[in-house]
């Protein structure tokens, strides 16, 4: 990001307002810092309090070897989750629908495994996966007998 950036984010999918995530107001003044981070001011929603508040986030970039990346969206009904893979890096969120249960997981690749970082909510709903070669951007695909939608492949 530049300096003085202010950049506004949709959500699709969020932990505090499940039931109407486009509702959620999401903008911050990013700002670059010495040592090459991003800071992120803004005010948001306090999920605890119910006002609005400051807050602060730093964003770091993470090294990719690679130029690869694809993201998934899930298709029917079932729920609405997206997975995504940069390189080693893997993420997935999502909601169910029967529930509005956020379910998230975070992953790297090391040592010709995945290893979760990070996971929360129903578990099984955002799985690894590896992609293969004719997985086309609008096609649809199936993972582990599960419906996907290619939205972006490089």
């Amino acid at each position: 990001m530049k300096t003085d950036e202010i950049a506004k984010f949709i959500h699709l999918v969020d932990s505090r307002v499940p039931h109407d995530p486009l509702s959620v107001k999401d903008e911050g003044l990013f700002t670059k810092l010495p040592n090459g981070d991003d800071l992120e001011t803004g005010t948001m929603l306090n999920p605890s309090t119910g006002h609005e508040m400051s807050y602060e986030e730093i964003w770091r970039t993470l090294p990719v070897t690679t130029d690869k990346m694809i993201l998934l969206e899930s298709s029917g009904d079932r729920d609405k989750t997206f997975l995504g893979r940069i390189g080693r890096w893997f993420q997935g969120i999502g909601v169910t629908d029967f529930d509005r249960e956020v379910h998230a997981v975070r992953g790297e690749f090391i040592d010709g495994g995945w290893r979760t970082v990070f996971c929360v909510g129903v578990s099984g709903r955002a799985e690894y996966f590896e992609e293969k070669d004719e997985w086309k951007v609008g096609n649809e695909i199936e993972v582990n007998g599960r419906k996907w939608k290619v939205l972006c492949r490089t």
